[in-house]
């Protein structure tokens, strides 16, 4: 009967003696600075290169109203953010207003 006993309370906590097994989480992807300027395209925010030919991301704002991009039309900012590249363009998911520096007050290219 001893051994009965025992061996259903070892059979009762044998799943919580296996800490090694927990779930696996998916790695979150790292966050990812960009550069260029900040335009407005069809009510969306866009990012483009300085020289304004070519897009480089769409803009998601993540926590904060989108029209808080508005304010950097037109500036060469740094963004940084969690790149989506299954769209295309990419999709730059913005989870903080204070993720935005403005690098210059104006959208040129660099001079050479």
């Amino acid at each position: 009967m001893r051994c009965t006993w025992a061996l259903l309370i070892l059979l009762l906590l044998a799943p919580l003696a296996t800490p090694g097994q927990k779930e696996k989480k998916s790695a979150k992807p790292p966050a990812r600075t960009m550069s260029g300027c900040v335009d407005e395209k069809s009510s969306d925010f866009v990012l483009f290169t300085d020289d304004m030919l070519k897009q480089i991301a769409m803009l998601e704002s993540v926590g904060f109203d989108k029209t808080n991009f508005a304010r950097f039309v037109g500036h060469k900012v740094s963004i940084t953010g969690l790149l989506i590249d299954s769209t295309q363009p990419p999709t730059l998911r913005v989870s903080n207003y204070d993720n935005i520096k403005i690098l210059s007050d104006i959208c040129a290219p660099a001079e050479k």
